[in-house]
């Protein structure tokens, strides 16, 4: 074969090899579209709760065994839901709270004013109950100069026209008696028709001492005959009565800032968020209900302005 031969044939084979390159590059340049699946995604975000929502979450029951509440917020109304009377008596009124909001407590100068919530036959108490309540006192309870000791009442039970038939009596008494705050429980023995021996079951809590114009948060509970005191929802004293039920006559009052007429032992101060539960109450709400105030402290989160009984912020 000559030389000129040769090279058509080399022409023809490398056109050859070249196109089939070209072939092989063009298919593997220019693949078949690839196949996608639907594939959903979840989305899990970190969500923050609010405040409110985690108020609501971590606030106890507070509802279960209330029979009296009186918020005293613009109103004297009870509003536990059991529709309870209440009587302003001796030109009783509302004043500042803890917090300088006006009409939000009640106010008493120590002239016999209080709140009288009669027994509407809504509720018992029996082997247990709890209290609580804030308060401020203007003045110290003193000696009136005739002998008889100057007390300031918190909060009774009994029947407002005679003093017969107490279940339970918490009352401020004067910096000289050896006793400063306390109360008496009645036994179930006793009748409603005569005072009662309150002196047999009474106890006091003589490392407390409020100052004048602080507010405090006191929580008293029963329970089958042993009684608690919390003062800014700290354990304060207690004590064992001989006894496990309590004296219920369907003629007294639920009373606030006072005793019975006949012994006028009202308070010169404030008082506010009045609470009556027929059962007992635990340690977290103990806790919620005094959260307002310093715990280790007797001084609280609030005070009031001399003279004026509206409330400031300590710190």
């Amino acid at each position: 074969m000559n030389t000129k031969n040769l090279a058509v044939l080399l022409a023809i084979f490398s056109g050859f090899v070249l196109f089939g390159l070209t072939i092989g590059c063009s298919k593997n340049s220019n693949p078949l579209p690839p196949v996608h699946d639907t594939t959903t995604v979840f989305k899990h975000d970190t969500t923050r709760l609010t405040d409110t929502v985690v108020q609501k979450l971590d606030t106890p029951d507070l509802k279960t065994g209330l029979v009296i509440y009186l918020p005293l917020n613009g109103s004297m109304a009870d509003s536990s839901g059991l529709n309870n009377p209440v009587t302003a008596v001796n030109g009783a009124s509302l004043g500042y709270d803890m917090h300088g909001y006006a009409q939000s407590a009640l106010m008493d100068n120590g002239n016999g004013q209080y709140l009288q919530v009669p027994n509407n036959g809504s509720y018992t108490l029996d082997t247990a109950f709890s209290i609580s309540l804030d308060f401020m006192i203007r003045t110290a309870p003193a000696w009136n100069g005739v002998g008889v000791p100057g007390l300031e009442s918190l909060v009774s039970f009994v029947n407002t026209a005679n003093g017969y038939g107490p279940t339970f009596h918490v009352v401020l008494g004067p910096t000289n008696e050896p006793q400063y705050l306390y109360l008496g429980v009645e036994n179930s023995t006793n009748t409603c028709s005569n005072y009662g021996s309150l002196a047999a079951t009474l106890f006091d809590t003589t490392s407390f001492a409020p100052q004048v114009g602080a507010w405090y948060n006191c929580i008293i509970t029963f329970t089958s005959g042993t009684v608690k005191v919390y003062v800014n929802g700290i354990l304060n004293s207690s004590a064992t009565a001989a006894f496990q039920h309590v004296s219920f006559c369907p003629g007294a009052s639920f009373v606030v800032g006072g005793w019975w007429s006949g012994d006028p032992e009202s308070i010169n101060g404030e008082i506010d968020e009045v609470r009556l539960y027929n059962r007992t109450l635990n340690a977290k709400q103990i806790s919620w209900l005094s959260r307002n105030f310093q715990a280790n402290s007797i001084s609280t989160k609030q005070t009031t302005v001399p003279g004026t009984g509206k409330g400031v912020r300590l710190n």
